[in-house]
């Protein structure tokens, strides 16, 4: 029996490692309270008329046309008191000698409609509070947003394809990793485990509407799966990468033992 528990430890740990480095250098920061609550204001404000807005605004958007388009923006605001609020994405910016800089997105929620507000905000250096430097508001019904879950039903043949392309990709990392444990002499398995997983190229689809992207320059472990982000109005996005590594393994290209020399024996 060959024991493949010591070479998928080591393979997965040093996969984990990877995740949580990519994780690192690009986990958003924590939500700056006082930032949210800015942003919340912002839109009461707005959807409220209320005159406590004008000092919120930066000054060089205290102008007529702002006026003129908030307007436009709060005759797309439904009616009535709205849900608390959810963040679903912030992010701040820190430039030296010119202060920070904050977008925050948040859900509110209405009988039958939800409302994405985005708000961008500013804190100049030495400034004590926030200003609202834009602002951008999405109305969608819940039925819109129903059509944006992920669903295998009623989709365009391209988008089977893609998800076809997907699961083969995974597949043949994993058969590709299970070729390296059996394989009888193969010196250092962890890391052709690690390489079976390695790819090149990124193949990227919006399974809402179709869209499809791809880059030719890219090399990644892993680069499979299927992501969403915060807000009810994102798409879920499909990813995989050309499995270049598993297909090398699988070939027989990577990940020979040296053949044992012969021995030739007198007689």
């Amino acid at each position: 029996m060959i024991d493949f528990g010591p070479t998928l430890r080591r393979i997965a740990a040093l996969l984990v490692c990877a995740g949580f480095a990519g994780l690192a250098s690009c986990q958003a920061p924590a939500l700056d309270p006082e930032a949210d609550a800015v942003a919340r204001a912002v839109y009461s404000e707005i959807r409220t008329q209320s005159p406590s807005l004008q000092a919120r605004l930066s000054p060089e958007i205290r102008t007529p046309q702002t006026a003129e388009e908030l307007v436009k923006v709060r005759a797309y605001i439904p009616a009535g008191e709205p849900s608390l609020g959810k963040a679903v994405g912030w992010n701040y910016l820190s430039m030296v000698g010119k202060g920070k800089t904050a977008t925050l997105a948040h859900e509110y929620d209405y009988p039958g409609k939800v409302v994405l507000a985005r708000v961008a905000l500013a804190r100049p250096e030495g400034a004590k509070a926030w200003l609202m430097t834009g602002f951008n508001a999405q109305v969608a019904t819940t039925e819109e947003l129903q059509a944006l879950k992920f669903s295998l039903a009623g989709k365009h043949y391209t988008q089977y394809v893609f998800l076809a392309g997907l699961a083969a990709s995974l597949g043949l990392m994993l058969a590709a990793l299970i070729k390296v444990i059996r394989i009888k002499g193969l010196k250092r398995k962890w890391l052709w485990g690690i390489a079976a997983f390695a790819g090149v190229g990124s193949l990227q689809m919006n399974w809402f509407n179709a869209v499809f992207s791809w880059k030719l320059v890219n090399i990644a472990l892993l680069g499979a799966g299927v992501v969403r982000g915060g807000s009810r109005f994102d798409p879920w996005i499909l990813t995989f990468i050309v499995p270049l590594g598993a297909v090398l393994i699988l070939t027989g290209v990577w990940a020979k033992p040296k053949a044992e020399p012969v021995v030739e024996e007198a007689f």
